[in-house]
């Protein structure tokens, strides 16, 4: 049987802060945020498509029921791991690669969305590297694939976002956002259009609730959450 997936919104309240609503500054907290969590996803773009053989690299794998030895790819944890030890500064590391130093790029950014980033540019890096192989192979002069976007909506793990519901009024429910000011990293709290039909397919039971997704629009925003069973 198939996974299936849901999508349900939850509106922020943008409005003007005197109809309850977030204040204009948040707001532009919101695109600075995006602004900056793209710019961190083109520095690791461009680092794994700088390092196409490690991304390509085969490793043996011992089947736990059979003890069969085959080959798989380098998993997404074992790459996350690796291309934080080339660029991230650590007490453990301290020396990442000088051309791709991700802790000097980008001072004090919050681990939780850098690795959000760096699972997101491996998928997008090694979808593009295998459609250009099979171009390749093909033979083809026409239809090269492009280099694949930087953009993105984020992620929001565990770390980076909390719901908080007043269980008397949802009309006073907030979303707590860790975002980007301009010069800094701030917890700050936004407003939603909190409402009945909303928390009936939250706690709907059978549904697995993945990692949500902030969602800018031109004059709204939303958090997206995934379902899945």
């Amino acid at each position: 049987m198939g996974q299936t997936a849901r999508t349900t919104k939850l509106l922020l309240n943008l409005s003007a802060r005197e109809r309850a609503g977030a204040n204009r500054e948040k707001r532009q907290y919101l695109d600075a945020t995006v602004a900056l969590l793209d710019a961190a996803r083109r520095f690791y773009l461009d680092f794994f498509l700088a390092h196409p053989e490690k991304l390509s690299e085969r490793v043996e794998v011992i089947s736990k029921q059979t003890g069969e030895v085959t080959e798989a790819l380098l998993s997404a944890d074992k790459l996350l791991t690796w291309a934080e030890f080339q660029t991230v500064e650590t007490d453990a590391h301290p020396d990442p690669l000088p051309a791709w130093n991700f802790s000097q790029a980008f001072p004090d950014f919050p681990n939780r969305y850098r690795r959000s980033v760096i699972k997101d540019c491996l998928g997008k890096a090694r979808g593009y590297l295998t459609t250009l192989e099979k171009w390749r192979v093909s033979g083809k002069k026409k239809g090269k694939p492009g280099l694949p976007t930087a953009a993105n909506f984020p992620t929001l793990y565990a770390g980076t976002f909390a719901l908080d519901l007043d269980a008397l009024d949802l009309r006073k429910s907030f979303v707590r956002l860790k975002v980007y000011t301009g010069t800094v990293w701030v917890w700050v709290h936004y407003p939603t259009c909190y409402n009945r039909y909303f928390e009936e397919r939250r706690s709907e039971e059978g549904w697995e609730q993945e990692s949500p997704k902030l969602v800018l629009g031109k004059r709204a925003a939303a958090i997206h959450f995934l379902q899945t069973k």
